[in-house]
């Protein structure tokens, strides 16, 4: 059973910016609901370890808000979870990666999705309330894919001309104002064509990684519309002819295609998970989750749980299907220890 409550939408246009509000509560009885098509026909055999192993005594429900690139991600495990207790279920609120530590602070949620590092200041703040740093997971790898409309003919796109397109700082090597694909595109009905330019909202940790990333740490357009999930990036691209946008790799659709990105025409890779444990593909980060409890301070049966499953090979195949990549085998070891330490909270 799948429910959603309070699902509505408030799109400002006039000021560029959408802002939209979820609030989910899974209770969920065991079936697997794969909501990403950027995973299919993906590799399962990349993921090593073993499968999780169900113990006694769990039940109750896990508190989540946080990252709405996750949201699918966290959908799947908590389904998977859920399929072996069914006693339990998730409660999710998905707002961005900068509600989590917010939330984390104060008590409301046991674990907290980020699609970028917490900064110094969340684990300041985090340490001032409970007294210990949060712990911080990595449990997947995820590439922001730059978008455009699946009609457009341009497979291509240097770091400095994205630069071009989203900053007005061009802080990046060689790059200049671009506002029209003819830039991009020799000829042809695109010459003289504006780009439609999406990006997200400063409460996500998209916007501020690939503004580290593919802005080199410069300032955003304010002509920049801006969309407050990858959904609805994907969406707005996907009926633009003349958009870009950029989102996780997990929720491409028919509609959009991912362009190769590179630091020059000649070193341009696609978004496939290769070039994502190289780090060719310049737009690759962690993606983490953070907890409220400690395991050496003490951490509830029902938390660590699902820690341990998220981290086992049926977690790790969820991300694969949400259409991630999974993490290296060595660092998976690195994050379970971290989440086994014997202190346990009935």
């Amino acid at each position: 059973m799948f429910k959603t409550y309070g699902n509505d939408s408030m799109i400002k246009m006039k000021n560029k910016i959408v802002v939209s509000r979820v609030y989910i509560l899974l209770s969920l009885c065991g079936i697997v609901i794969s909501m990403a098509a950027g995973g299919c026909g993906l590799d399962s055999s990349a993921i090593r370890g073993a499968k999780y192993k169900k113990v006694n005594g769990v039940y109750g429900t896990i508190k989540i808000s946080g990252s709405t690139t996750m949201s699918n991600l966290v959908s799947l495990w908590c389904n998977g979870f859920s399929d072996i207790y069914h006693n339990t279920n998730c409660m999710v609120e998905s707002f961005g990666s900068r509600k989590a530590p917010q939330d984390l602070v104060a008590g409301k949620i046991d674990i907290g999705t980020m699609s970028e590092p917490m900064s110094d200041k969340d684990i300041q703040d985090f340490k001032n309330a409970y007294g210990y740093e949060p712990m911080g997971i990595k449990v997947a790898i995820d590439m922001i894919a730059v978008l455009v409309n699946a009609e457009n003919p341009v497979n291509c796109v240097t770091v400095s001309e994205i630069d071009g397109i989203y900053s007005n700082t061009y802080s990046c090597q060689g790059s200049t104002d671009i506002t029209r694909w003819g830039n991009l595109i020799q000829g042809g009905e695109w010459k003289n064509s504006p780009i439609k330019v999406y990006g997200r909202t400063p409460a996500s940790g998209t916007y501020d990684v690939f503004r580290k990333l593919a802005l080199c740490n410069g300032k955003y357009k304010n002509s920049i519309t801006q969309l407050a999930s990858s959904k609805d990036i994907v969406d707005f691209v996907s009926k633009d002819i003349y958009s870009i946008g950029y989102s996780g790799l997990g929720y491409l659709t028919s509609g959009v295609k991912a362009v190769n990105v590179g630091k020059s025409e000649n070193n341009c890779y696609p978004p496939k998970s290769e070039y994502a444990t190289s780090k060719q593909y310049p737009f690759t980060r962690n993606l983490y989750i953070y907890t409220r409890e400690n395991p050496s301070k003490g951490m509830k049966k029902l938390t660590k749980e699902f820690l341990k499953y998220i981290l086992s090979k049926d977690g790790q195949e969820a991300v694969l299907e949400a259409g991630f990549t999974v993490l290296r085998a060595s660092i998976v070891i690195e994050e379970r220890k971290e989440i086994t330490q014997e202190v346990n909270v009935p």
